[in-house]
């Protein structure tokens, strides 16, 4: 949906990062913004997403460019294709040092600063249910969101993330 990842706070390095424009290859579904963009290994166009459970680090830890799929960023418009017409998408590089903001899959398990504290560090999946993102809070090692503090009273039913780098596209 849109605006179901934005940006909560880029590096002072970072300054303001701009958006890039991919190309989208015909499909049935579009991105829309906030939505994550990955690209396949090799591929020259980005298709909408359409997996459940997003963004486990390649194993054994490898690169993004050694295997697979890996997330270019976030988008900031629409994409223009349809089921038979490529189009394009505007979209803002991911990083490691950029926070994100999400909804979380389960509201109560954020709803004090205790509960959400206690999550702070943990390795996580973004799901995707009926077109919708959000966070899942279960740890694993392989996993590639990782949960950073929040006030939970300023942001509630919401958790900060950043990506890990192995998930990200080179």
């Amino acid at each position: 949906m849109i605006g179901d990842i934005t940006i909560l706070q880029q590096s002072s390095a970072q300054g303001g990062r701009g958006s890039r424009l991919i190309n989208v290859g015909p499909s049935a579904g579009v991105i829309l913004p906030g939505e994550p963009v990955f690209i396949v290994a090799g591929a020259s166009a980005v298709l909408p997403n359409t997996a459940t459970n997003l963004l486990t680090v390649p194993s054994p830890f490898v690169a993004y460019s050694v295997s697979g799929t890996g997330l270019l960023g976030i988008a900031q418009t629409t994409s223009t294709n349809t089921s038979t017409l490529a189009g394009s998408v505007e979209y803002v590089p991911a990083n490691s040092d950029t926070v994100y903001i999400i909804t979380a899959n389960s509201a109560t398990l954020v709803s004090t600063q205790a509960k959400y504290d206690a999550l702070v560090n943990n390795r996580v999946l973004i799901d995707r249910t009926a077109g919708t993102y959000t966070l899942l809070t279960t740890d694993s090692a392989l996993n590639g969101c990782i949960i950073q503090p929040l006030n939970v009273f300023a942001y509630p039913g919401k958790i900060a993330f950043i990506f890990n780098d192995n998930v990200l596209a080179a």
